[in-house]
């Protein structure tokens, strides 16, 4: 690792451990992507035909780097404790660790133009489409590149820290070692699509948002060929239904914000590794 890798790395991790939030996290995974992967063009296919390519966020951008803040265990437990209730804990982590993101991302562009490194961000959140409620800059996919996970049945990205958190992504002009290439075998890190033996993110789903769809329908890096479709017959996730509950919550929790969350998907075998 050359000394700006280790610069972002450690940058990271010091505004995760001096957050003055009331959710707690565990150790912040980083990694990193070149702009020219060509699995960022790929997305227009699998995902989203307007997705944004590194340089659409930054002309001169050469490498991309993701990172994943994993919320404390607690935040887990307490939102598994009732079926269908959200936790008042998941929707005030969903809605600092968002905002504690986005400062992050923030920080980093001033702190990153200091070095001489120009950098650009998206909002952690809220940046889809509102028809498709797709993202056009989707942090989950930007993570499977960079090698920090692979996509689970329920549509999460499941990292070495589990999937129970919040991801952040920027673009740099300056060149980082990717964690991940191309022709890299996928890691399964999902139980459904490793051997069929857990399906626990599609009982948990409080509206039936969720089904099991064939294995088959993954793309070769990670990043399922699911997310391209929009309707509940091809992807095993009816976004809208799920939205709607989503708003529902929102207005269950109307102290702590905009918190259009509810994690139930997320608090299985996969929360925590």
């Amino acid at each position: 690792m050359n000394d700006l890798e280790t610069f972002i790395t450690d940058f990271v991790r010091r505004q995760v451990a001096e957050a003055e939030t009331e959710t707690r996290y565990r150790q912040p995974l980083v990694g990193f992507a070149s702009a020219a992967d060509p699995r960022f063009p790929q997305l227009r296919e699998l995902a989203e035909p307007t997705h944004l390519l590194p340089a659409d966020l930054l002309p001169t951008a050469r490498s991309v780097i993701s990172f994943f803040l994993p919320f404390a265990k607690e935040v887990v437990r307490a939102n598994r404790a009732e079926p269908r209730q959200v936790a008042r804990e998941w929707a005030v982590a969903y809605v600092e660790t968002n905002t504690l993101i986005n400062r992050i991302s923030q920080r980093f562009i001033a702190a990153l133009a200091e070095r001489g490194v120009k950098a650009a961000a998206e909002p952690a959140t809220h940046n889809w489409d509102p028809v498709t409620l797709v993202s056009r800059w989707s942090h989950k996919s930007v993570a499977a590149i960079a090698g920090l996970g692979s996509f689970g049945l329920h549509h999460m990205l499941i990292t070495d820290a589990g999937c129970a958190g919040r991801f952040g992504s920027l673009v740099v002009d300056a060149t980082l070692e990717p964690t991940s290439a191309p022709d890299d075998p996928i890691r399964e890190r999902c139980l459904y699509f490793l051997d069929g033996s857990c399906r626990i993110c599609v009982e948990r789903c409080p509206v039936g948002a969720l089904t099991a769809v064939p294995k088959e329908l993954r793309a070769t890096f990670g990043c399922p060929a699911i997310l391209a479709f929009p309707n509940r017959t091809e992807t095993g996730l009816d976004k809208h239904r799920c939205y709607e509950w989503l708003l529902q919550v929102a207005d269950q929790f109307p102290e702590v914000g905009f918190a259009d969350a509810c994690g139930k998907c997320a608090t299985g075998p996969c929360a925590f590794k």
